[in-house]
């Protein structure tokens, strides 16, 4: 049997979609979200993070393929929109300023305005919530009502590159901070099925580091990576988790948004395989693509997974 043939045989309680962050690499997402409405697969609940909570409350507004169409519309121009405009000072200089960004959030408003059907939560065909980080505190903050642009625009608000959002009087920055991956999230709201839109490779080699900066946001990417490892071992075996593949990610700049028709057909096509793949077997749904997650290992897994399930191998 298929995994697709087997999911679809299976009637899950409820099903989560879960957008992680990562800025320029959001049209993967897109590529996933088409492979996932042609199976005819429907979320009864969306989480978005950063850039999953635009293409996430998009998603939410109008749960279609025509939707998807839209996305990738954006994204296929959204290099020309400036969302993160080069600027010409260097990138030193530009740290060196006074200031807590680098850039303003303005670009990034319009497109959020235009892609967005519907202006508040309650306006969403699906029940959609985004995370963002109060400064202040630190603390992961969900919104799941009032204004869906604010609330976006502060999941988004990446560290030194945007500007912290101001909501109800607290300031608040870029949810993955504090949860890239909501996959927790999905669990404490009761899904038993969660499909993982992750834009993150696991099994690519990083570039070395070169540079104090590199080297920093090396260190970033591995503390989102380990909450997102912690959160999936976490999770009983009695809920089904199925990440997605995102294919061939590119090594690009933070700002380079000149790859989106090559990303959504990169995601598509690895996520239909993975779909569409003969003897599915959803024991081995997360040791494919998070190599130091095993199944066995999972709270309430059986002695009879464990011993069908071959040992990962390390991520590095």
């Amino acid at each position: 049997m298929s995994r697709l043939r087997d999911l679809l045989r299976r009637k899950p309680k409820r099903t989560a979609f879960v957008l992680s962050g990562g800025g320029n690499l959001g049209a993967l997402q897109v590529g996933m979200l088409r492979a996932l409405f042609e199976r005819r697969i429907q979320p009864d609940l969306v989480l978005g993070c950063s850039v999953g909570a635009l293409n996430g409350a998009a998603i939410a507004s109008d749960p279609s393929l025509a939707m998807v169409g839209r996305l990738q519309d954006l994204w296929r121009g959204i290099a020309d929109q400036n969302v993160m405009p080069a600027g010409l000072l260097p990138t030193t200089v530009q740290l060196a300023r006074k200031g807590v960004a680098i850039h303003d959030n303005a670009n990034l408003r319009r497109v959020i305005e235009t892609v967005l059907p519907a202006a508040r939560f309650d306006e969403l065909v699906v029940p959609f919530q985004c995370v963002a980080t109060a400064l202040s505190e630190g603390t992961e903050t969900w919104f799941d009502s009032g204004t869906l642009l604010e609330r976006i625009l502060a999941s988004s608000a990446l560290p030194a590159v945007y500007p912290p959002v101001e909501i109800d009087g607290i300031k608040y920055l870029d949810g993955a901070i504090v949860n890239d991956v909501p996959v927790s999230r999905a669990v404490a709201l009761g899904a038993d099925r969660i499909f993982v839109l992750h834009v993150g490779s696991w099994d690519r080699p990083r570039p070395e580091p070169k540079r104090p900066i590199d080297m920093a946001m090396y260190a970033y990417w591995l503390a989102r990576r380990s909450r997102f490892q912690r959160d999936l071992a976490s999770i009983p075996s009695s809920i089904e988790v199925l990440v997605l593949p995102p294919g061939a990610t590119p090594l690009i700049r933070y700002n380079d948004f000149g790859h989106g028709d090559e990303m959504v057909a990169s995601a598509y096509q690895a996520t239909s395989a993975f779909l569409d793949a003969k003897d599915g077997d959803r024991g081995n749904d997360l040791a494919a693509a998070v190599p130091a997650v095993r199944p066995e290992d999972r709270p309430g897994a059986s002695p009879v997974v464990a011993a069908t399930v071959a040992p990962p191998e390390p991520p590095f």
